[in-house]
């Protein structure tokens, strides 16, 4: 059986569509938000709230597998307000002892991240508990084909995040703009709480359980830990004042994979129900055009004129980091491949989904052999970049464009009915 193919792109625009204006719209909030606030703090501050913000996502990565388990779970049940209610509870539950344990672990990334103190660190504790269930409600509405609220809970916490940011920093600098941060997730959590509160009062369809989410939570992990590591590790081997650098060159590189991000939700599904099947090879493809060209079109821009970037978001502080700015966009426009291609091998349950974590082990080995300067950082991680993508690239190309594989049973089970496991 072959895909219909115009069909299927009529399909994807119209999932798609609502969701990737509403990323477009975050990620140039973000970029303000990072302007505004790069502005009012000196460069060492700026590289402590950076890497604070890139802790709060890596955090939640991982429960992102939670949206597309919950997605499933809506899917498979119909809209249920005894069911969403139930599963976000339970994912409540899971999530407070991860959160406990960030809490007590805050002086310790205090320490290593050399903060002014643990209070700034602690705030990772209820960002986490409230991006698990924002990850939650938004599968669960996805779900149920509300993709239009989803959508709306993105561009109300971008508003919210630029409104509280700009005046908490100004009062409390890092910990206020962190606090607008969490902030902007509460905002989203209501939108799609009050949304999921007007379904009907139906029968019992069953709870979201922990085991549903493990491959998912492997793969996005995985590209998350491999994207952002040098982050990380610029924030606790460079000085002060470098690190501010890099992590202003790093915030306009890696936004330009917030848009395909935002894609790649739509174009998942259509790998799925393609492997296997004739013509899997042109949906992957059409996967990698749709995906990728936004990435590399955002990169060549940025490479072309990072000056003028950098320029526009924090005037003259970082007028030295065009280089690093254009090394660390390049890098941020091939790593949509490697997202494509991890995407890939989820949607056939393979083993390739680790390669990520290969490539953020790699990405480690080099960086802590060599990190005397923000340059010597961003040169590491475009050459953990590049055996990264090779191999995956194999891996998938033979699986997608060779003889064909025998096709699975569907989407991998994310959920589990009333009375399983």
């Amino acid at each position: 059986m072959r895909f219909d193919h115009r069909r299927a792109a009529g399909a994807l625009i119209r999932a798609g569509g609502p969701i990737t204006v509403a990323v477009a719209v975050q990620s140039a909030g973000n970029l303000i938000f990072h302007a505004v606030i790069g502005r009012f703090l000196p460069a060492g501050a700026y590289g402590a709230l950076g890497t604070l913000l890139a802790a709060m996502v890596m955090l939640g990565i991982p429960l992102g597998a939670l949206q597309t388990a919950a997605s499933a779970h809506a899917a498979a049940h119909g809209a249920n307000r005894p069911a969403s209610f139930r599963s976000l509870r339970a994912v409540a539950l899971w999530s407070l002892p991860p959160a406990l344990a960030t809490l007590l672990c805050a002086p310790l990334i205090s320490a290593y991240f050399h903060l002014d103190g643990s209070g700034e660190a602690a705030q990772l504790a209820p960002y986490l508990i409230v991006t698990a269930l924002v990850a939650t409600a938004r599968g669960l509405l996805l779900g149920s084909r509300r993709v239009s609220v989803v959508a709306v809970s993105y561009v109300v916490a971008t508003a919210v995040r630029l409104v509280a940011g700009l005046g908490l920093v100004l009062l409390f600098g890092v910990g206020g703009a962190l606090a607008a941060t969490l902030l902007s997730e509460v905002a989203a959590l209501l939108v799609a709480v009050r949304a999921l509160a007007r379904d009907p009062a139906g029968e019992s369809g069953g709870t979201l359980r922990p085991r549903a989410v493990g491959g998912a939570a492997v793969a996005v992990t995985g590209l998350f830990v491999f994207s952002t590591v040098d982050l990380l590790l610029a924030r606790h081997h460079l000085p002060t004042n470098e690190s501010g650098s890099y992590v202003a060159a790093a915030t306009v590189a890696k936004t330009v994979l917030a848009l395909p991000a935002g894609i790649m939700a739509a174009v998942f599904p259509r790998l799925v129900a393609a492997h296997g099947r004739a013509g899997r090879g042109r949906v992957l493809g059409q996967s990698l055009l749709a995906v990728t060209g936004p990435a590399l079109l955002g990169a060549a821009v940025v490479v072309a004129v990072p000056a003028l970037v950098l320029r526009l978001l924090y005037g003259d502080q970082y007028a030295g980091a065009t280089a690093l700015v254009q090394i660390l966009a390049a890098v941020a426009g091939l790593t949509s491949v490697v997202t494509v291609l991890t995407n890939a091998a989820l949607a056939r349950r393979s083993w390739v989904t680790l390669v990520p974590w290969a490539g953020a082990a790699l990405e480690i080995a080099l960086i802590e052999f060599r990190h005397g300067s923000a340059d010597q950082i961003a040169v590491c991680s475009a050459a953990a970049l590049l055996p990264t993508l090779l191999v995956i690239a194999l891996a998938e190309g033979r699986a997608w464009i060779g003889r064909a594989a025998p096709p699975h049973a569907g989407t991998p089970d994310l959920t589990t009915r009333k009375g399983t496991t």
